[in-house]
């Protein structure tokens, strides 16, 4: 039975596994109960996945609910947001032509695997899309990772053609270090997940073999934001650890603050440019200066 009501909130509980032209089916990983949204949130079923796919397909075809592009951008936000974080970047890439949109997951409520496995799910089930980029803020980076590691049935019919990742701690978090072996209970606020961002489990995350760039932010300076850090920072994750070999190009952005770095218009702009060209600068134009190390 259609309901015709606006979420309650809870967005750290539920994780989408279905997306069709904004529309989208999610899972809530306590009860694992399914709900239906349209594109404005507005949820429309709910019970099992199929009854919520069948009351899909039934709207989607009264209403004529179609994807604009068969280039698919997937939006994965950061630890504790949720993807209306990334709406200001979503809506750039809808107007450039993309079909973008923003993925909810439980970022403290599961780990990097769980993340990636319901992102997979989503995938295996999307239609109409030929070509793939996903573009990341922080953890969602990592989580970029693991996804594209793992060997999904869409990786057979739709082709990756790039990612961004927005200060991801590619490198390990040495703040999320701190929090960890100083702060008892620090994963029962940010999670399981949080426990693999710690610097001396970096070597256990996949490398990336697509296509990918490399967006930081910082003071501009040798010291950054945060003291706890090594050289410049966003406050939250240094230049340094943004880095992973096999990049196509490394921005870095000065005054740029974690929170949100992907919502500044000067990252929207070089997302969208990396996407269309490989390089997040105009070309000619002069590339702003590190921070001496």
């Amino acid at each position: 039975m259609a309901m015709n009501l606006p979420t309650l909130g809870g967005k750290q509980l539920w994780a989408d596994v279905f997306l069709h032209a904004g529309w989208r089916i999610q899972v809530n990983v306590l009860t694992r109960h399914h709900r239906l949204l349209d594109e404005r949130d507005v949820r429309l079923a709910v019970g099992s996945f199929a009854h919520c796919h069948d009351t899909f397909r039934k709207l989607a075809l009264e209403r004529e609910v179609r994807p604009r592009s068969e280039h698919l951008v997937l939006l994965l936000h950061g630890i504790g947001r949720s993807k209306d974080a990334m709406a200001p970047m979503a809506k750039a890439l809808r107007e450039a032509g993309y079909e973008a949109h923003g993925l909810n997951y439980p970022s403290t409520m599961q780990s990097l695997r769980d993340h990636a496995m319901h992102v997979e799910q989503l995938l295996d089930r999307v239609q109409g899309a030929q070509q793939l980029s996903v573009v990341a803020h922080s953890m969602g980076g990592i989580v970029t990772r693991m996804l594209l590691a793992r060997d999904g049935a869409w990786r057979r019919r739709i082709d990756v053609h790039r990612v961004v990742m927005i200060g991801t701690p590619n490198r390990g978090s040495r703040l999320a270090s701190v929090l960890l072996d100083n702060l008892p209970g620090t994963t029962s606020v940010g999670g399981p997940a949080l426990t693999e961002l710690h610097t001396q489990r970096a070597h256990e995350l996949p490398p990336l073999d697509v296509r990918f760039g490399l967006i930081a932010g910082g003071r501009g300076d040798a010291r950054g934001y945060n003291p706890l850090l090594d050289g410049d920072d966003d406050s939250y994750v240094s230049v340094e650890e943004t880095r992973l070999d096999g990049a196509e190009d490394h921005l870095v952005v000065p005054q740029g603050i974690h929170s949100v770095l992907m919502m500044q218009p000067s990252v929207i702009a070089a997302t969208v440019r990396y996407l269309d060209t490989g390089s997040f600068l105009v070309p000619g134009s002069p590339r702003p200066p590190s921070a001496p190390k």
